[in-house]
């Protein structure tokens, strides 16, 4: 059994994750919802390579560039919402014993996602995701606003996710920004918005956090 000093290692740390294309890698999923959308508008589809550079976050702003109307775009965000609760997708390696590991050691945990709620549970579900999760936002239209709520709880916090925007508004909020390769985003992108980490299992995280922890305690 772990002794009380190795369980609360990282008591002091905390790790929030994004959901699509982070925790769950799904990025055939999204450009299948997102086309999905589009093409009950009529707005045309996107192959791979057009997906990796139009998708964005929010939302709201994505949908407005792709020529959809400004009177419909929360109506287009919850139909790319409900599509996503339609398909199955896997796990990022190593997704459950990084958890697992994070939260034995002390560390809060959770989701700051713009996935919905619906969305969000439906994967919990059905990729049987370990229940340790301290807090789910879902449906985030500004991540800056709602990991800067967080930001508080611990000394020291970190925001996984594989976007630019991940990236970016981990650090305005005072995050350590870590990426996530094979995402909606590719690295040299996920390097110009800040990533000061890349993984591409997620339990690369602990060692990561580890390491903070450790040189935090030598000064």
């Amino acid at each position: 059994m772990d002794s009380p000093s190795t369980t609360l290692a990282l008591a002091d740390t905390m790790v929030l994750f994004d959901w699509n294309g982070t925790v769950v890698l799904d990025a055939d999923r999204a450009r299948a919802s997102l086309n999905s959308v589009l093409a009950a508008r009529s707005l045309g589809t996107l192959n791979n390579e057009e997906f990796s550079q139009q998708f964005r976050l929010p939302m709201r702003t994505m949908f407005r560039d792709l020529g959809v109307h400004s009177l419909d775009l929360d109506q287009a965000e919850a139909e790319w919402n409900d599509q996503m609760t339609q398909m199955s997708t896997c796990l990022r390696a190593g997704t459950n014993a990084a958890l697992l590991e994070l939260s034995a050691a002390g560390a809060w945990l959770g989701v700051v996602s713009a996935a919905s709620a619906a969305a969000v549970q439906f994967d919990q579900r059905s990729l049987s995701v370990p229940s340790v999760l301290d807090t789910v936002d879902a449906k985030v239209a500004d991540k800056v606003v709602q990991l800067s709520k967080h930001r508080n709880r611990r000394d020291r916090a970190f925001y996984v996710g594989d976007t630019a925007y991940d990236m970016r508004s981990a650090t305005a909020a005072g995050y350590i920004p870590i990426g996530v390769a094979g995402g909606y985003a590719p690295e040299d992108v996920l390097w110009e918005a800040g990533a000061v980490h890349i993984v591409e299992s997620l339990r690369e995280i602990m060692a990561i956090v580890s390491d903070s922890a450790d040189q935090a305690a030598s000064r």
